[in-house]
């Protein structure tokens, strides 16, 4: 989960760039104290203080449950965002429910079903890991323009499971497809 920081970096590097009328992301849409509150929070998440991160995450997906205003890049970014600002430090329950949340209403999104992956690597469920990295494998080609699919390889996450055969070949046969 820990290397998936630096794919989400880039995409996040936008919002500190508004002076270059670049708007990608979206975040000219949307409520603007939901706004507000996403840019604190991904001020936070680039200096990998996730304790601040989250709250003002949850805060902005709390009133994007009410009313959705962000475009689907920019909602998909905030739940992946929030996913992981509470699963990196080890909030495992709040990653793993922000992240079911996510799928419960955008099913297709690689990157939800990935990071569950990490949730439940890190909880040491090999196999809802490989259930859950499957999906992802699936839906691979439904990624944000410009994001990457990570390695699940070199993942720190997935790395307790590197001399368990079960998870190995599993691992094998989605990188063959």
């Amino acid at each position: 989960m820990r290397s998936r920081i630096l794919l989400v970096l880039g995409i996040l590097f936008l919002i500190g760039a508004p002076a270059f009328g670049q708007d990608s992301l979206g975040l000219k849409d949307g409520d603007p104290e939901t706004r507000r509150l996403f840019e604190e929070g991904s001020r936070f998440f680039l200096l990998q203080d996730y304790k601040h991160a989250a709250p003002l995450y949850q805060a902005a997906l709390d009133r994007e449950k009410i009313h959705r205003t962000f475009n689907e890049t920019l909602w998909r970014v905030l739940v992946d965002n929030l996913g992981m600002a509470y699963g990196v430090p080890g909030d495992l329950k709040k990653a793993k429910e922000t992240l079911e949340y996510g799928l419960s209403k955008d099913p297709r999104y690689p990157m939800f079903h990935y990071l569950l992956a990490c949730t439940f690597a890190e909880m040491g469920d090999v196999d809802k890991t490989i259930e859950s990295l499957k999906l992802a494998f699936q839906h691979k080609a439904n990624m944000i323009k410009g994001e990457s699919f990570p390695d699940a390889w070199t993942d720190d996450s997935f790395q307790r499971f590197m001399k368990n055969d079960k998870f190995v070949e599993a691992l094998k046969e989605m990188s063959r497809n």
